[in-house]
C-alpha cells in the first residue's frame, strides 16, 4: 500500500502511466531541459500524447515548458519535489501499488459522461431519486 500522502497527491496529479513515465523522465534529466521531440523518442509516444501530459504535469506545478518548447521537472514547491521523490521511489519498489492507484484515480470526463445519464428526479432534480 502507498502511503496516503502519496496516494493522494497521485490521484490528484498524475493522470495516466504516460503522465507518470513523463514526469520521471524529466526528473532524471533534471536539471537539463528536454525538448518534446526527446520525450516523445524516450518513451517512444505520440507527440500529441507526450503534449497532453506536459499540460496537465505543468497544470499540476510539476514541470515547466519554456521558450523554444523544452520542459524541465520544476516542482512548484517544496512539498511537491519530496512527493516526486517518493514517487520515483514508488515507481521502483511498489510500481503495481503505483499503477493501480493511478488507474483508480476519478476521470472528470468519464465521471461527467457518465452524470450526463443519470435519471434525475422531475420534482427534486435529485440523482438516482425514482419516488
Amino acid at each position: 500500500m502507498l502511503d496516503p500522502n502519496l496516494l493522494a497527491f497521485v490521484r490528484n496529479s498524475i493522470r495516466s502511466i504516460w503522465s507518470l513515465e513523463v514526469l520521471l523522465l524529466l526528473r532524471r534529466q533534471a536539471p537539463e531541459a528536454l525538448a518534446l521531440d526527446s520525450i516523445v523518442t524516450a518513451l517512444r509516444a505520440s507527440h500529441k500524447l507526450i503534449s497532453r501530459c506536459l499540460e496537465q504535469l505543468a497544470q499540476a506545478g510539476l514541470v515547466s515548458t519554456e521558450e523554444g518548447g523544452v520542459s524541465r521537472f520544476a516542482p512548484a514547491t517544496p512539498v511537491l519535489a519530496a512527493l516526486c521523490d517518493e514517487l520515483e521511489k514508488a515507481s521502483h519498489e511498489r510500481p503495481i501499488a503505483l499503477r493501480d492507484a493511478i488507474a483508480s484515480s476519478p476521470d472528470d470526463k468519464l465521471r461527467n459522461f457518465s452524470d450526463a445519464f443519470r435519471f434525475k428526479s422531475p420534482d427534486k432534480g435529485s440523482e438516482g431519486e425514482n419516488e
